[in-house]
Parts: C-alpha cells; structure tokens; sequence
C-alpha cells in the first residue's frame, strides 16, 4: 500500500512542477539573487563600518586604502553581476545573417529538437532559458542567467573578485578577533576553540555566560569567521573548475571535449577577449571576443593549413 501511494504522489508532485514550472524557476531566481545580494551587502557592511575601525585609525591612510580597496572590489563584483545577468548569449540574439550556416559550415551544425532550428557547434538547448545558449556552460540560478561564451567572461571576474573579497575579509575577521580575544576570554587559548565551534560554551552555557554580551558578541563574530571561510572555499573552488575548463577549452557541459584546445593564452583569450586581464579592472571595460559564437577553431584545423 505504501508502494503506490509514493508512486502517485511523485506523479503528482511532477505534474505540478511541470504545470508551474515557469513560475517555480522565477521564485528560485528571485531568491537565489536576492541570498547573493543581501549577503554582500551584509559583509560589505560588517567589515567597513564594524570590523575596520575596531583595529585602525579613521582618519589614517591605512583605513582609507582599505575603504577604496574594497569598494573596487564591491565595483566589480556588482558590476559582473549586472553583465553577466543583463547580457544575451543565446544563438537568436545573433544578428539574423548569422542564424543561417554557411555552405562551408553546414555539416557541422546541428538541429535543436526542442528550437527546430540548426545550431552551430557548442550551442546548446537550455530548459530553464527555453532556447540555444552559445557555448553553453551552465545555468546559473543566482545571476538568473545562463553562463555561456558572451558573458563568461564576467563570471569568472564575478569569481575572481569574489575569492579575493572573501579572502581579504577573512584576513580583517581574525585580525580583529585575534585581538579581541584577551578582553573577553578568561584563557586567550581558549581563542581556537571558540571560533571553530568546539568551545563547551557553544553546547552548554552559564547563566553569566549567557547574559555576557562580550562573550555573545565574539561567538557571533566566530559565526560569521566561519560563513566567511566557506564563502571562500565555494568561491575559489569555482574560479579553479572554471580555469581548469577554460585551459582545456572545455565547459561543464561537455568537460571531456577538448578538441577545441588551442592553447592556454589563446583559450583565455576567447573568453577574456583581445584585452584579456585588463577585463579584471572593471565590467566596463569592453574587450572584443575573437569571434561570434558560430565558429570554433580546432588543432586539426591549424595542422591542415601547415605547407606539406
């Protein structure tokens, strides 16, 4: 009896899902966007206006180079959100001469059975946008957006200005915990502790322990050293896999094709553009892609155009 009643309630939870499936990926972008924001917002905060002038001077230069260092970081992280959110890298944003193969490029196209159209090699059918995503490399749920070979190159300076903001933020967080450690705890080593969640305090805590706001303050600060750490490891382990796909010419759709790699500086340029790191200084900084999104160069092609 069990059996078939989990067997029609798993139909009817996918008939729901797909009846509001619209609807349903809406409400994910919203939340999954809103997290993002509200959480840069949140450390942004935290660090400038608590963390920074509890250990430095406000009126020194050591604050004020902090102060701009992080509001370039706060540029470019919102800033690629935007790009990489706002730009279309789908295979009908194409210009309509360039929707067609040519004689020479029609063999390697292929049909989308879900747009009835062909498509160049690397376009790839989203369910989640509903069309062909130029060298399709993933859906993001946070950006609302699919990563593909228009605005990747905002994801991976999105990435990188994530990893270095979390990493700096985690340097001013022990900072000023390390610091703060003598006032509060009775035994400084106490200090290790604290922070990784071992403490007995975290399991069982005295009633004067539990009205010491100094005490309850610096857990909370371990909290959020502890959100801090896993931001970054998130972060950087993403900006690595994406490295490591765009050395290989690959992306997580297809991470084991390799048979466009040309080469790391020439793999890195089609994702970064003729500029290539000067795209790292700002979202605003325009660098032309090599080619369209409708041709891609392989080894064989280069070993065919050598003279016998």
């Amino acid at each position: 009896m069990v059996r078939p009643a989990l067997i029609r309630l798993k139909k009817f939870l996918v008939r729901i899902i797909s009846h509001y499936r619209a609807r349903i990926v809406q409400i994910m972008h919203i939340l999954s966007a809103a997290l993002l924001l509200s959480s840069i917002a949140f450390f942004f905060i935290y660090e400038v206006f608590y963390i920074l002038p509890n250990y430095l001077d406000a009126s020194g230069c050591a604050y004020k180079f902090n102060w701009l260092l992080l509001l370039y970081l706060l540029h470019n992280i919102l800033g690629n959100i935007l790009y990489c959110w706002g730009t279309d890298t789908s295979f009908v944003a194409l210009p309509k001469d360039r929707q067609q193969p040519l004689a020479t490029e029609a063999h390697l196209w292929h049909l989308c059975t879900h747009c009835n159209m062909l498509v160049p090699p690397r376009t790839f059918h989203c369910r989640v946008c509903n069309c062909c995503i130029l060298k399709r490399d993933h859906h993001c749920n946070f950006l609302a957006n699919c990563i593909g070979h228009v605005n990747q190159r905002y994801f991976v300076a999105l990435l990188l200005h994530l990893t270095l903001g979390c990493a700096i933020a985690l340097i001013y967080n022990v900072l000023y915990l390390w610091e703060q450690r003598g006032a509060v705890l009775s035994n400084p080593n106490e200090f290790v502790g604290v922070c990784l969640g071992f403490h007995p305090l975290h399991l069982t805590m005295s009633r004067e322990a539990l009205f010491n706001n100094e005490l309850n303050w610096l857990i909370f600060n371990c909290c959020i050293l502890k959100l801090n750490a896993i931001a970054l490891m998130l972060a950087g382990a993403l900006l690595i896999i994406q490295l490591f796909m765009i050395s290989r010419a690959s992306c997580m759709h297809a991470i084991r094709d390799r048979s466009y790699d040309l080469g790391f500086s020439f793999n890195m340029r089609q994702v970064l553009g003729k500029r290539m790191l000067w795209t790292m200084l700002s979202p605003m900084v325009r660098s032309q892609l090599p080619q369209d999104g409708t041709r891609w160069q392989q080894p064989l092609d280069n070993e065919a155009k050598k003279p016998a």
